[in-house]
């Protein structure tokens, strides 16, 4: 008797166990369908909401074009942020090709992907990357049609024609080596970008596609499914090499400065390339060629020699920084409003936590950096190192 009670009381249990997992189910699906619906009902009012704003009558519908640009722009969401030397935009490369030996780390955010270390799959078997990165320091009030490009020494040309930062749309473009990729990050040389810096996108360089004097320079499918044809001297699996210059807008530098570019008005030809039907054509201004400014002779007085090579024993890094202050240097890093306002004063700029000082001769062409110090360290008498004049090294 007592055996058959717990037989029946047993199999009460599982039945309500069962009944409990049904209604849990039951209880998830309503709430799954409550969250679908309330994305719809949300989906629904925004629209509604958007034929609201852009309601017009029909003289006014017939009188306006009939594509309509969000009066609010169009709103891009940064999928990591760039780790480089430069804290501030003082003394930044305007190119990536200036200054080669500078490293850089681009970490991608989780926010984005679950897992951002399998977007970056396949990256590695390529040596260069296009960085698209937002200019979240520029400071300007409004964005001029016309800007002052330094190496043009004060001439001004149409923004377009420019890789100024001051844009309406204020969004560059680098073309970076890649060294490795980590998990979630890239490391790169070649940085012309400001620490901290929002990245837009990224994008594999392809020669093939990318450099016009390379596009028919592979025995790869081209986009569209069609082959390309082998090029005189290249047999399949030969490594195409690419010498074009990065392309990159140029990171405005300093305070108050004017805007500033990398471009010119003459244009200049780069000789044709391939079969005479195959032909292509670069022009590119004369100026990038052959500049109205010339190059800074860069020398390093005793003393910043001497803290280099401390600085060389301590990080093991001090002849690559070297050759990167020489490298941001002789290109003049100062716009054009600093070298006509402020022509032969010192320069003082942060590269990798030191603090670099320098000053500038024009009428020689020259730059001599005197002091090389750390940027964080303070002196005995509290202010910091590099601004003390009455302690330290004479």
């Amino acid at each position: 008797m007592a055996t058959g009670t717990c037989n029946e009381s047993a199999g009460d249990i599982s039945h309500l166990k069962k009944q409990l997992a049904v209604a849990r189910n039951e209880i998830h699906n309503l709430r799954q369908q409550i969250k679908a619906l309330g994305h719809n009902h949300q989906k629904e009012v925004e629209r509604i909401q958007n034929m609201l704003d852009s309601w017009q009558c029909r003289s006014c519908t017939s009188s306006t074009v009939p594509t309509r640009i969000p009066e609010d722009g169009v709103s891009l969401r940064p999928i990591g942020v760039i780790s480089t030397w430069f804290p501030e935009k003082k003394g930044v490369p305007r190119q990536p090709g200036i200054c080669v030996n500078s490293q850089g780390k681009l970490a991608l955010f989780n926010s984005v992907f679950t897992n951002p270390e399998h977007a970056l799959e396949g990256l590695e078997g390529f040596s260069h990357m296009w960085i698209l990165y937002h200019f979240h320091k520029n400071d300007s009030s409004h964005v001029r049609a016309k800007v002052s490009p330094p190496r043009l020494n004060g001439a001004r040309t149409g923004v377009f024609g420019t890789r100024s930062p001051h844009r309406p749309s204020p969004i560059g473009l680098s073309l970076v080596a890649i060294n490795r990729v980590e998990g979630s990050s890239v490391y790169f040389c070649g940085v012309d970008m400001v620490d901290g810096t929002p990245v837009l996108d990224i994008k594999p360089y392809i020669p093939q596609y990318d450099n016009p004097l390379h596009c028919r320079s592979s025995n790869l499918r081209l986009l569209d499914g069609r082959e390309a044809e082998e090029p005189m001297g290249t047999s399949p699996g030969d490594a195409v090499t690419c010498t074009a210059q990065p392309a990159r807008p140029e990171s405005r530098i300093g305070e108050r400065e004017a805007p500033d570019g990398e471009e010119g008005a003459q244009p200049s030809v780069v000789p044709p390339v391939g079969t005479q039907s195959e032909r292509t054509q670069v022009r590119i201004p004369s100026w990038i060629t052959q500049p109205p400014v010339c190059k800074l002779n860069v020398t390093f007085n005793d003393r910043a020699k001497a803290q280099l090579e401390n600085i060389e024993r301590e990080t093991q890094n001090g002849e690559n920084l070297e050759a990167s202050i020489r490298s941001i240097l002789q290109e003049d890093p100062r716009s054009v409003y600093m070298r006509e306002r402020w022509g032969n004063q010192f320069y003082t700029f942060l590269i990798c936590n030191l603090h670099v000082s320098c000053k500038f001769d024009d009428s020689a062409h020259t730059v001599a950096v005197f002091q090389v110090k750390s940027a964080g360290k303070l002196c005995e008498c509290g202010q910091p190192e590099w601004q003390c004049s009455a302690h330290g090294e004479s």
